[in-house]
């Protein structure tokens, strides 16, 4: 079985969500901890490659800093 991650944008959709589940008889949990940010993106396989290629480019000096202002550019 895979393991679904539902983002309801208000309350009135999260009801309608577990209303749905309980209907069918499928389990859930929620949590109201707010996810890492790393953590979501480390989810995906790809983009956990890409942060731990960024983490040692930036190790071995071969990172660029920038500013805020050059960011909004």
């Amino acid at each position: 079985m895979n393991t679904l991650t539902i983002h309801p944008v208000d309350s009135s959709q999260e009801t309608a969500i577990r209303m749905f589940l309980d209907a069918l008889h499928i389990s859930y949990k929620t949590s109201e901890k707010e996810q890492d940010e790393t953590e979501y993106l480390s989810a995906s396989a790809e983009m956990k490659r890409r942060l731990d290629e960024a983490a040692e480019q930036e190790k071995s000096g071969k990172g660029v800093s920038i500013t805020l202002d050059e960011i909004w550019k």
